[in-house]
């Protein structure tokens, strides 16, 4: 995949494919933590993917579907 070049801002679309940003979607799996507070983690389906940092712990009231909040 070519790196996109932003050398130019206003070239840029206001609703990027993940793609056009050189993301590339992972499935990933939500889980609530054992502990109290409501925080889910969050990690990538493939183990390949799951390394030291490759997790993201959040309070579940801030988590939303990207998909179905565009």
């Amino acid at each position: 995949m070519s790196e996109p070049d932003f050398g130019d801002w206003s070239s840029v679309p206001s609703d990027p494919r993940p793609a056009d940003l050189g993301y590339e979607l992972l499935p990933l799996d939500m889980t609530e933590s054992s502990t109290a507070g409501g925080h889910l983690v969050v990690l990538p389906q493939e183990e390949e993917y799951l390394h030291e940092e490759a997790f993201i712990i959040a309070d579940s009231d801030i988590v939303v579907d990207l998909e179905n909040n565009r």
